[in-house]
Protein backbone atom coordinates (compact mmCIF):
# COMPACT_ATOMS: atom_id res chain seq x y z
CA UNK A 1 0.00 0.00 0.00
CA UNK A 2 1.34 3.43 -0.89
CA UNK A 3 2.10 5.80 2.04
CA UNK A 4 -0.67 8.69 1.24
CA UNK A 5 -2.90 5.90 0.94
CA UNK A 6 -2.56 4.22 4.36
CA UNK A 7 -1.98 7.37 6.36
CA UNK A 8 -5.37 8.87 5.27
CA UNK A 9 -6.68 5.33 5.97
CA UNK A 10 -5.11 5.54 9.59
CA UNK A 11 -6.35 9.47 9.93
CA UNK A 12 -9.77 8.62 8.07
CA UNK A 13 -10.19 5.47 11.19
CA UNK A 14 -9.08 8.51 14.28
CA UNK A 15 -11.79 10.49 13.03
CA UNK A 16 -14.27 8.35 13.11
CA UNK A 17 -13.01 7.03 16.26
CA UNK A 18 -13.34 10.66 17.47
CA UNK A 19 -16.91 10.89 16.34
CA UNK A 20 -17.90 7.84 18.44
CA UNK A 21 -15.90 9.30 21.46
CA UNK A 22 -17.95 12.48 20.94
CA UNK A 23 -21.15 10.60 20.34
CA UNK A 24 -20.54 8.62 24.01
CA UNK A 25 -20.00 11.41 25.82
CA UNK A 26 -23.15 13.04 25.23
CA UNK A 27 -24.89 9.70 26.19
CA UNK A 28 -22.46 8.72 28.88
CA UNK A 29 -22.50 10.06 32.36
CA UNK A 30 -20.31 8.16 34.27
CA UNK A 31 -16.77 8.82 35.23
CA UNK A 32 -14.41 10.37 33.32
CA UNK A 33 -10.70 9.08 31.80
CA UNK A 34 -7.99 7.14 33.24
CA UNK A 35 -4.47 8.38 33.29
CA UNK A 36 -1.84 5.57 32.80
CA UNK A 37 1.61 5.17 34.16
CA UNK A 38 4.24 3.26 32.73
CA UNK A 39 6.00 0.65 34.63
CA UNK A 40 9.89 1.14 34.86
CA UNK A 41 12.95 -0.10 36.64
CA UNK A 42 15.49 1.76 38.33
CA UNK A 43 18.21 -0.43 39.80
CA UNK A 44 18.33 -3.85 41.52
CA UNK A 45 15.24 -4.54 43.48
CA UNK A 46 12.97 -1.86 41.80
CA UNK A 47 9.83 -3.09 40.88
CA UNK A 48 7.38 -1.44 38.11
CA UNK A 49 4.80 1.33 39.00
CA UNK A 50 1.29 0.65 39.23
CA UNK A 51 -0.90 0.97 36.51
CA UNK A 52 -3.42 3.43 37.38
CA UNK A 53 -6.98 3.28 37.39
CA UNK A 54 -9.58 4.49 35.98
CA UNK A 55 -11.19 6.12 39.06
CA UNK A 56 -14.25 8.81 39.18
CA UNK A 57 -11.38 11.92 40.99
CA UNK A 58 -9.62 12.46 43.81
CA UNK A 59 -12.58 11.63 46.46
CA UNK A 60 -13.07 7.92 44.87
CA UNK A 61 -14.02 5.80 47.25
CA UNK A 62 -11.97 3.01 47.66
CA UNK A 63 -12.38 -1.02 48.15
CA UNK A 64 -15.92 -2.56 47.25
CA UNK A 65 -17.29 0.73 47.33
CA UNK A 66 -15.07 2.14 44.78
CA UNK A 67 -15.64 -0.97 42.45
CA UNK A 68 -19.14 0.05 42.17
CA UNK A 69 -19.39 3.79 41.79
CA UNK A 70 -16.51 3.69 39.18
CA UNK A 71 -16.06 1.89 35.70
CA UNK A 72 -14.21 -1.29 35.64
CA UNK A 73 -12.93 -0.70 32.08
CA UNK A 74 -11.07 2.01 30.05
CA UNK A 75 -10.66 2.29 25.90
CA UNK A 76 -7.99 4.65 24.64
CA UNK A 77 -6.61 4.97 21.22
CA UNK A 78 -4.40 7.36 20.33
CA UNK A 79 -2.98 8.40 16.78
CA UNK A 80 0.40 9.98 16.15
CA UNK A 81 2.70 11.70 12.93
CA UNK A 82 6.02 12.04 13.66
CA UNK A 83 9.18 13.12 11.81
CA UNK A 84 12.04 11.21 12.95
CA UNK A 85 15.62 12.17 11.41
CA UNK A 86 16.94 8.64 12.46
CA UNK A 87 14.41 5.92 11.83
CA UNK A 88 17.03 2.58 12.15
CA UNK A 89 19.11 4.22 14.85
CA UNK A 90 22.14 4.21 12.88
CA UNK A 91 25.57 5.71 13.20
CA UNK A 92 25.42 9.48 11.99
CA UNK A 93 27.21 8.93 8.43
CA UNK A 94 24.16 6.45 7.49
CA UNK A 95 21.09 8.05 8.77
CA UNK A 96 17.48 7.48 7.40
CA UNK A 97 14.75 10.24 7.70
CA UNK A 98 11.14 8.67 7.66
CA UNK A 99 7.59 10.04 8.68
CA UNK A 100 5.96 7.64 10.90
CA UNK A 101 2.46 7.16 11.16
CA UNK A 102 1.52 5.24 14.48
CA UNK A 103 -1.79 3.78 16.14
CA UNK A 104 -1.81 2.45 19.39
CA UNK A 105 -5.65 1.31 20.44
CA UNK A 106 -5.34 0.35 24.57
CA UNK A 107 -7.93 -1.28 27.38
CA UNK A 108 -7.61 -1.24 30.73
CA UNK A 109 -9.59 -3.59 32.88
CA UNK A 110 -9.56 -3.15 37.14
CA UNK A 111 -11.21 -4.93 39.30
CA UNK A 112 -11.30 -4.31 43.17
CA UNK A 113 -12.49 -6.15 45.62
CA UNK A 114 -12.25 -6.00 49.49
CA UNK A 115 -8.64 -5.32 50.43
CA UNK A 116 -7.53 -6.79 47.03
CA UNK A 117 -7.35 -4.96 43.11
CA UNK A 118 -6.16 -6.34 39.99
CA UNK A 119 -5.56 -4.05 36.83
CA UNK A 120 -4.47 -5.31 33.42
CA UNK A 121 -3.86 -3.36 30.43
CA UNK A 122 -2.94 -3.68 26.59
CA UNK A 123 -1.50 -1.59 24.38
CA UNK A 124 -1.02 -2.73 20.43
CA UNK A 125 1.11 -0.43 18.45
CA UNK A 126 0.83 -0.26 14.56
CA UNK A 127 3.86 1.95 12.90
CA UNK A 128 3.84 3.19 9.20
CA UNK A 129 7.20 4.50 8.34
CA UNK A 130 7.55 6.23 4.85
CA UNK A 131 11.23 4.37 5.02
CA UNK A 132 13.21 1.88 6.85
CA UNK A 133 12.28 1.40 10.68
CA UNK A 134 14.34 -0.09 12.71
CA UNK A 135 14.93 -4.17 12.31
CA UNK A 136 14.23 -3.19 8.22
CA UNK A 137 17.44 -4.27 6.41
CA UNK A 138 16.56 -2.05 3.99
CA UNK A 139 15.36 1.96 3.90
CA UNK A 140 11.90 0.40 1.92
CA UNK A 141 8.38 1.42 3.26
CA UNK A 142 7.68 -0.82 6.43
CA UNK A 143 5.04 -1.39 8.41
CA UNK A 144 5.58 -2.49 12.59
CA UNK A 145 3.78 -3.86 15.54
CA UNK A 146 4.45 -3.84 18.82
CA UNK A 147 2.61 -5.28 22.17
CA UNK A 148 2.45 -4.53 25.78
CA UNK A 149 0.72 -6.56 28.59
CA UNK A 150 0.51 -5.12 31.94
CA UNK A 151 -0.83 -6.96 35.22
CA UNK A 152 -0.58 -5.83 38.77
CA UNK A 153 -2.39 -7.47 41.96
CA UNK A 154 -2.46 -5.94 45.16
CA UNK A 155 -3.86 -7.30 48.50
CA UNK A 156 -3.80 -5.11 52.10
CA UNK A 157 -3.30 -7.93 54.73
CA UNK A 158 -3.91 -5.02 57.02
CA UNK A 159 -2.67 -1.88 57.90
CA UNK A 160 0.55 -3.03 58.37
CA UNK A 161 1.23 -5.74 55.89
CA UNK A 162 0.92 -5.34 52.16
CA UNK A 163 1.64 -8.01 49.00
CA UNK A 164 2.37 -6.46 45.45
CA UNK A 165 2.53 -8.29 42.34
CA UNK A 166 3.35 -7.47 38.82
CA UNK A 167 4.56 -8.55 35.16
CA UNK A 168 5.23 -6.53 32.34
CA UNK A 169 5.67 -8.16 29.12
CA UNK A 170 6.79 -6.21 25.99
CA UNK A 171 7.36 -7.09 22.51
CA UNK A 172 9.52 -3.78 21.07
CA UNK A 173 11.41 -3.14 18.04
CA UNK A 174 13.26 -0.38 19.31
CA UNK A 175 16.13 0.40 21.99
CA UNK A 176 14.32 1.79 24.92
CA UNK A 177 16.77 4.45 26.22
CA UNK A 178 14.22 5.25 28.75
CA UNK A 179 13.20 2.16 30.05
CA UNK A 180 17.03 1.02 30.19
CA UNK A 181 18.82 0.96 33.83
CA UNK A 182 22.41 0.25 31.78
CA UNK A 183 22.69 -1.64 29.73
CA UNK A 184 20.14 -0.08 25.88
CA UNK A 185 18.11 -2.85 24.30
CA UNK A 186 19.48 -3.61 21.03
CA UNK A 187 17.92 -3.11 17.44
CA UNK A 188 15.42 -5.39 16.16
CA UNK A 189 12.79 -7.13 17.10
CA UNK A 190 12.95 -8.37 21.01
CA UNK A 191 10.69 -9.75 23.56
CA UNK A 192 11.15 -8.75 27.11
CA UNK A 193 9.07 -10.15 30.48
CA UNK A 194 9.55 -8.54 33.53
CA UNK A 195 8.17 -10.37 36.63
CA UNK A 196 7.81 -8.18 39.77
CA UNK A 197 6.90 -9.01 43.65
CA UNK A 198 7.11 -7.20 46.73
CA UNK A 199 6.02 -7.94 50.65
CA UNK A 200 5.59 -4.48 53.21
CA UNK A 201 5.57 -4.77 56.77
CA UNK A 202 5.37 -2.62 59.62
CA UNK A 203 6.13 -4.93 62.51
CA UNK A 204 6.17 -2.20 65.15
CA UNK A 205 5.30 1.76 65.05
CA UNK A 206 9.23 2.17 64.70
CA UNK A 207 10.29 -1.17 62.74
CA UNK A 208 9.17 -1.76 59.46
CA UNK A 209 10.69 -4.18 56.20
CA UNK A 210 10.69 -4.42 52.65
CA UNK A 211 10.99 -7.74 50.77
CA UNK A 212 11.19 -8.09 46.63
CA UNK A 213 11.93 -10.26 44.32
CA UNK A 214 11.94 -9.39 39.99
CA UNK A 215 12.79 -11.81 37.12
CA UNK A 216 13.37 -10.56 33.90
CA UNK A 217 13.99 -12.51 30.48
CA UNK A 218 14.88 -10.83 27.21
CA UNK A 219 14.53 -12.69 24.18
CA UNK A 220 15.98 -11.61 20.32
CA UNK A 221 14.19 -13.00 17.19
CA UNK A 222 17.30 -12.22 15.35
CA UNK A 223 19.36 -15.25 15.62
CA UNK A 224 23.05 -13.69 16.05
CA UNK A 225 21.56 -11.49 18.12
CA UNK A 226 20.12 -13.43 20.60
CA UNK A 227 23.25 -16.02 21.04
CA UNK A 228 24.83 -13.00 22.92
CA UNK A 229 22.14 -11.38 24.05
CA UNK A 230 19.55 -13.30 25.45
CA UNK A 231 19.15 -13.52 28.87
CA UNK A 232 17.54 -14.13 32.04
CA UNK A 233 18.05 -12.03 35.53
CA UNK A 234 16.85 -12.12 38.74
CA UNK A 235 16.72 -10.11 41.52
CA UNK A 236 16.05 -9.95 45.47
CA UNK A 237 16.27 -7.25 47.99
CA UNK A 238 15.73 -7.28 51.60
CA UNK A 239 15.50 -3.89 53.80
CA UNK A 240 14.77 -3.06 57.52
CA UNK A 241 13.85 0.71 58.51
CA UNK A 242 14.08 2.53 62.12
CA UNK A 243 11.98 5.41 62.58
CA UNK A 244 14.72 7.63 64.99
CA UNK A 245 12.17 10.89 64.64
CA UNK A 246 8.54 11.64 63.32
CA UNK A 247 10.39 12.38 59.90
CA UNK A 248 13.39 11.08 59.30
CA UNK A 249 14.30 6.91 59.50
CA UNK A 250 17.24 5.09 58.83
CA UNK A 251 17.26 1.55 56.67
CA UNK A 252 19.67 -1.40 56.66
CA UNK A 253 19.79 -4.20 54.06
CA UNK A 254 21.14 -6.18 51.24
CA UNK A 255 20.61 -6.94 47.35
CA UNK A 256 21.06 -9.77 45.33
CA UNK A 257 21.58 -9.28 41.93
CA UNK A 258 22.36 -12.35 38.98
CA UNK A 259 22.40 -12.57 35.18
CA UNK A 260 22.75 -15.25 32.85
CA UNK A 261 22.93 -15.60 29.04
CA UNK A 262 21.72 -18.04 27.57
CA UNK A 263 24.19 -18.79 24.38
CA UNK A 264 27.04 -17.07 25.76
CA UNK A 265 29.56 -17.95 28.92
CA UNK A 266 29.27 -14.45 30.51
CA UNK A 267 27.24 -12.51 33.41
CA UNK A 268 27.97 -12.28 37.38
CA UNK A 269 26.72 -12.81 40.50
CA UNK A 270 26.65 -9.67 42.31
CA UNK A 271 26.17 -9.18 46.44
CA UNK A 272 25.17 -5.30 47.89
CA UNK A 273 24.85 -4.22 51.22
CA UNK A 274 23.87 -0.77 52.40
CA UNK A 275 22.40 1.37 54.73
CA UNK A 276 20.24 4.69 53.75
CA UNK A 277 18.01 7.19 55.11
CA UNK A 278 14.66 8.32 54.29
CA UNK A 279 13.69 12.19 55.10
CA UNK A 280 9.78 13.81 54.90
CA UNK A 281 11.11 16.95 54.84
CA UNK A 282 7.90 19.13 54.16
CA UNK A 283 4.59 16.84 53.77
CA UNK A 284 5.16 17.92 49.46
CA UNK A 285 8.95 17.08 49.92
CA UNK A 286 10.66 13.62 50.58
CA UNK A 287 14.24 12.91 50.69
CA UNK A 288 15.73 8.77 50.38
CA UNK A 289 19.65 7.78 49.58
CA UNK A 290 21.49 4.67 50.33
CA UNK A 291 25.17 4.06 50.46
CA UNK A 292 27.16 0.83 50.09
CA UNK A 293 29.19 -1.48 48.10
CA UNK A 294 29.04 -4.80 46.03
CA UNK A 295 30.49 -7.39 45.76
CA UNK A 296 30.26 -8.78 41.81
CA UNK A 297 31.75 -11.98 40.78
CA UNK A 298 32.06 -13.11 36.96
CA UNK A 299 30.60 -15.89 35.51
CA UNK A 300 33.89 -17.34 34.74
CA UNK A 301 34.84 -18.27 38.03
CA UNK A 302 38.18 -18.68 37.73
CA UNK A 303 38.32 -14.78 37.28
CA UNK A 304 38.78 -12.05 40.19
CA UNK A 305 35.68 -10.44 41.50
CA UNK A 306 35.07 -6.80 42.11
CA UNK A 307 35.12 -4.88 44.98
CA UNK A 308 32.64 -1.79 43.83
CA UNK A 309 30.88 1.25 45.97
CA UNK A 310 26.66 1.53 45.53
CA UNK A 311 24.22 3.97 45.96
CA UNK A 312 21.14 6.34 44.78
CA UNK A 313 19.53 9.10 45.80
CA UNK A 314 15.52 9.61 45.13
CA UNK A 315 14.35 13.23 45.34
CA UNK A 316 9.90 13.75 44.81
CA UNK A 317 9.16 17.20 45.47
CA UNK A 318 5.08 18.78 44.22
CA UNK A 319 6.07 22.61 43.80
CA UNK A 320 2.28 23.46 44.75
CA UNK A 321 -0.37 22.49 43.27
CA UNK A 322 0.15 22.38 39.63
CA UNK A 323 3.37 21.33 39.48
CA UNK A 324 5.83 17.96 40.52
CA UNK A 325 9.43 17.29 39.96
CA UNK A 326 11.31 13.80 40.81
CA UNK A 327 14.85 12.95 40.32
CA UNK A 328 17.08 9.72 40.86
CA UNK A 329 20.34 8.94 40.76
CA UNK A 330 21.70 5.31 41.40
CA UNK A 331 25.58 3.61 40.90
CA UNK A 332 25.80 0.19 40.64
CA UNK A 333 26.98 -2.90 38.69
CA UNK A 334 24.71 -3.66 35.74
CA UNK A 335 24.23 -5.90 32.38
CA UNK A 336 25.76 -4.95 29.33
CA UNK A 337 25.07 -5.40 25.77
CA UNK A 338 29.04 -5.75 24.81
CA UNK A 339 29.32 -9.56 24.42
CA UNK A 340 33.46 -9.12 25.83
CA UNK A 341 32.30 -7.83 29.01
CA UNK A 342 30.61 -9.83 31.69
CA UNK A 343 29.06 -6.44 33.03
CA UNK A 344 29.35 -2.62 33.27
CA UNK A 345 29.48 0.43 35.84
CA UNK A 346 26.42 2.37 35.82
CA UNK A 347 26.10 5.60 36.54
CA UNK A 348 22.47 6.80 35.74
CA UNK A 349 20.40 10.30 36.41
CA UNK A 350 16.58 10.76 35.30
CA UNK A 351 14.50 13.13 36.05
CA UNK A 352 10.54 13.76 35.33
CA UNK A 353 8.87 17.72 35.72
CA UNK A 354 4.95 18.27 34.90
CA UNK A 355 3.48 21.66 35.01
CA UNK A 356 -0.11 22.39 34.62
CA UNK A 357 -0.11 25.95 32.56
CA UNK A 358 -3.69 26.29 33.05
CA UNK A 359 -6.52 23.93 33.83
CA UNK A 360 -6.28 21.82 30.62
CA UNK A 361 -2.90 22.57 29.06
CA UNK A 362 -0.42 20.93 30.72
CA UNK A 363 3.10 20.45 30.35
CA UNK A 364 6.45 17.86 30.63
CA UNK A 365 10.16 17.27 30.90
CA UNK A 366 11.62 13.61 31.11
CA UNK A 367 15.12 13.55 31.08
CA UNK A 368 17.45 9.93 31.45
CA UNK A 369 21.46 10.33 31.17
CA UNK A 370 23.90 7.26 31.97
CA UNK A 371 27.37 6.68 32.17
CA UNK A 372 28.61 3.06 31.56
CA UNK A 373 31.89 2.35 32.34
CA UNK A 374 33.72 -1.43 31.71
CA UNK A 375 36.74 -2.85 32.30
CA UNK A 376 39.56 -5.38 32.26
CA UNK A 377 38.03 -6.29 35.46
CA UNK A 378 35.10 -6.94 34.03
CA UNK A 379 36.20 -8.39 30.73
CA UNK A 380 35.19 -12.02 29.66
CA UNK A 381 38.32 -14.21 30.00
CA UNK A 382 40.06 -14.84 26.30
CA UNK A 383 37.85 -12.48 24.50
CA UNK A 384 39.53 -10.82 21.49
CA UNK A 385 40.09 -7.06 21.70
CA UNK A 386 38.82 -6.79 25.23
CA UNK A 387 39.05 -3.11 26.33
CA UNK A 388 38.36 -0.68 28.89
CA UNK A 389 35.78 1.64 27.62
CA UNK A 390 32.87 4.61 28.81
CA UNK A 391 29.38 5.01 27.26
CA UNK A 392 26.93 8.08 27.14
CA UNK A 393 23.08 7.15 26.82
CA UNK A 394 21.00 10.20 27.01
CA UNK A 395 17.58 10.63 26.50
CA UNK A 396 15.14 13.96 26.89
CA UNK A 397 11.09 14.32 25.78
CA UNK A 398 9.66 17.64 26.38
CA UNK A 399 6.04 18.39 24.93
CA UNK A 400 2.73 19.69 25.61
CA UNK A 401 -0.57 18.23 26.12
CA UNK A 402 -4.48 19.87 25.87
CA UNK A 403 -7.19 18.74 27.30
CA UNK A 404 -9.50 19.31 25.05
CA UNK A 405 -12.41 17.31 27.01
CA UNK A 406 -12.98 14.38 29.24
CA UNK A 407 -12.57 12.17 26.37
CA UNK A 408 -10.12 13.56 23.91
CA UNK A 409 -6.74 15.16 24.47
CA UNK A 410 -3.89 16.50 22.03
CA UNK A 411 -0.35 16.23 22.19
CA UNK A 412 2.59 17.73 21.04
CA UNK A 413 6.53 17.12 21.37
CA UNK A 414 10.31 16.79 20.59
CA UNK A 415 12.24 13.40 21.55
CA UNK A 416 16.14 13.60 21.86
CA UNK A 417 17.75 10.29 21.99
CA UNK A 418 21.52 8.92 21.50
CA UNK A 419 24.42 6.83 22.68
CA UNK A 420 28.06 7.80 22.45
CA UNK A 421 30.40 5.33 22.25
CA UNK A 422 33.96 4.30 21.51
CA UNK A 423 32.76 0.99 20.27
CA UNK A 424 32.36 1.03 16.82
CA UNK A 425 28.65 0.49 14.97
CA UNK A 426 27.10 1.50 18.69
CA UNK A 427 26.68 5.45 18.73
CA UNK A 428 23.79 7.03 17.26
CA UNK A 429 22.07 9.95 17.82
CA UNK A 430 18.16 10.86 16.96
CA UNK A 431 15.97 13.99 17.03
CA UNK A 432 12.47 13.19 16.61
CA UNK A 433 9.27 15.50 16.51
CA UNK A 434 5.13 14.46 16.97
CA UNK A 435 1.82 15.47 16.62
CA UNK A 436 -0.88 13.50 18.33
CA UNK A 437 -4.35 13.18 19.57
CA UNK A 438 -5.94 10.36 22.04
CA UNK A 439 -9.38 9.72 22.69
CA UNK A 440 -10.30 7.92 25.83
CA UNK A 441 -13.55 6.23 27.15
Amino acid sequence: MSSPRLNCGLITLCLLLSCRIVEAQANYTGPGPATFGSPTTTGPGATPALIALPATGANAPSGLGGFIQRKFYTITADLRETYDDNANTTTNGNKTSALETSLSPSVLVDFPIGDSDFTARYTFNLTYYSAGGNGNSSNDPSVQYTHEFDAQYSHTFSERFSLSLGDDFRYYTEPNIFQSTGTNYNNGPYASNIFNGSFSAQWTPLIGSSTTYSNTVVNYENSAIAQVQNSDENTGSQSVSFAILPKISVSVGGIFDQIDYSQNARGYTSYTGFGGAQWQALPTLSVSGRLGASYTEQAQTQQSAQLSPYGDLSIAWALGARSSLAFDYSHEVTPTDQPNENAQNSDRFSSSFSYAITPRLSSHLDGTFTIADTSQDLAVSGAPNSSAHTEYDYGLDTGLTFQYNNYLNFEGGVTVTGVSSDITGDAYNRDQVYLGVRGTY
